[in-house]
């Protein structure tokens, strides 16, 4: 019997002919979510933003994502991407009784004391991030008029909350001067670097209570 050997027969493969070809990625630009802290608008205008990478404070031209900060005013700023732009006001929030009643006070003003470190008010005064890492603060509106900022959120390892700011509080005051914008809170911060010991006034159910604190 005569031996007859077999082939074994390869099915060819097609070549490899990819690297003739340019792969072009198409990454997806990451949209933030953003929400307006504060503003400065006049001379020199700032805006202190949150985004999901944390508090940033901004200027025009300043980045966000893939949007560039355009127009900085007194409740809003505008974002721009190309022709697209976007914007970003405060969030006005409700409360839980009404405003015509936020400040129908009752009684007499309650005083608390309360003592922080220097090092803490300048940490906060030096990098306004810092403080909205600790608190959340949105207008307090009043028949239209911003007539103070609601506490929403304190964190409850703050400093805020050790001098005695609870959340659901309205701050009206510090130092006897209104607070009724971003402006004016970034204008007072500074004003507290030098200060041995300031007043916070705020409106607490209907009640007004002062925080006396000393800086040592």
């Amino acid at each position: 019997m005569e031996f007859v050997p077999t082939l074994k027969v390869e099915k060819p493969t097609a070549p490899d002919l990819s690297f003739l070809f340019k792969r072009e990625e198409v990454q997806e630009k990451k949209v933030l979510n953003i929400t307006l802290l504060a503003t400065v608008s006049g001379s020199v205008s700032m805006a202190l933003v949150n985004t999901d990478e944390g508090a940033k404070l901004v200027r025009i031209g300043s980045q966000i994502g893939d949007h560039r900060v355009s127009v900085i005013e007194r409740n809003y700023i505008i974002l721009s991407r190309g022709q697209e732009k976007k914007a970003v006001g405060f969030s006005f929030t409700s409360t839980t009784r009404p405003p015509e009643e936020a400040h129908a006070l009752q009684g007499p003003t309650q005083t608390l004391q309360a003592v922080v470190q220097r090092k803490e008010i300048e940490s906060i005064t030096s990098d306004p991030g810092i403080m909205f890492r600790q608190i959340r603060l949105v207008p307090f509106v009043q028949n239209g008029r911003t007539t103070g900022f609601l506490f929403e959120w304190v964190d409850p390892q703050s400093m805020f909350s050790r001098v005695g700011i609870m959340q659901g509080d309205v701050l009206i005051s510090i130092n006897n001067q209104s607070i009724k914008s971003g402006e004016d809170a970034f204008r007072i911060l500074q004003v507290l670097r030098n200060e041995s010991s300031f007043k916070i006034s705020l409106i607490r159910e209907g009640k007004s209570i002062d925080l006396s604190v000393r800086v040592e």
